[in-house]
């Protein structure tokens, strides 16, 4: 097994992302085995809320609410895509809530198709450290 290898097998990308903010992070183990979380890039929601409010979905929310998660959850595909580019990712896990799962899923669908894995939690308040302890992110890093 090449150095390559070794190396893709003991790191991990994932990204997290809300309806506010999206979070490009990478898992990898220390020399003694220890998984470590870097944040290599973020993004945040600066889309204009619009003013008048239509009428509420039986979910609860405004429908100009759910627009603004939809055209945000276009961006973070877009953004996604780039950073899988200037990162030579070839596997990319992403943390949303499941409602969120769901607008990301209809923004784009197929634009990131063999990259992505789609993993539910909401894990967007955790810090690096945090995440490097959470189960689900230590599941990704695979052992040499």
């Amino acid at each position: 097994m090449t150095n390559t290898d070794n190396e893709r097998q003991s790191q991990a990308w994932f990204a997290l992302a809300d309806a506010k903010h999206g979070r490009l992070l990478r898992c990898s183990l220390t020399d003694r085995g220890t998984p470590h979380v870097d944040e290599y890039d973020s993004l945040t929601n600066t889309l204009p809320q619009q003013e008048h409010a239509r009428p509420m979905t039986q979910g609860g929310a405004t429908h100009n609410v759910e627009d603004n998660e939809r055209r945000f959850a276009c961006r973070i595909v877009e953004w996604l895509q780039e950073n899988v580019r200037k990162h030579a990712i070839d596997h990319l896990a992403i943390f949303a809530a499941a409602r969120m799962l769901g607008v990301l899923r209809k923004a784009t669908p197929r634009l990131l198709a063999g990259y992505l894995e789609e993993l539910k939690g909401d894990l967007m308040r955790l810090d690096a450290g945090q995440l490097a302890e959470h189960p689900m992110v230590r599941q990704l890093v695979r052992a040499t």
